[in-house]
């Protein structure tokens, strides 16, 4: 149970970053204590009475709280995700992006 309870806080706290919310304002959101919320991003607790209103707060359904695809750490889903996730980024971070790619090759 402690990996799933990891894995479920990790994806909670990845899509809270990707919305732009803090704890605290995720926590109002979902009407859940912010330290509780805090608990549940660390992977200590599980949120089972909170799922729901993380879910609808985070406006996502329940199933994408559970997709864990992105974790996979191979070169395709990598750079999937780079590339889904870099219209996102601000001018200064592509630009940061580009000139660590850049040195690299």
């Amino acid at each position: 149970m402690n990996d799933i309870k990891k894995l479920i806080g990790k994806r909670i706290r990845d899509l809270r970053q990707y919305s732009g919310l803090s704890q605290e304002r995720l926590s109002e959101i979902a009407d859940i204590d912010y330290r509780s919320l805090s608990h549940i991003e660390c992977g200590d607790t599980f949120p089972s009475k909170s799922l729901l209103d993380i879910a609808r707060a985070l406006n996502v359904n329940v199933q994408e709280l559970f997709d864990f695809e992105h974790l996979e750490l191979n070169r395709q889903n990598m750079c999937a995700y780079v590339i889904s996730n870099i219209e996102h980024l601000n001018d200064n971070d592509v630009k940061t992006l580009y000139r660590l790619v850049k040195a690299m090759r």
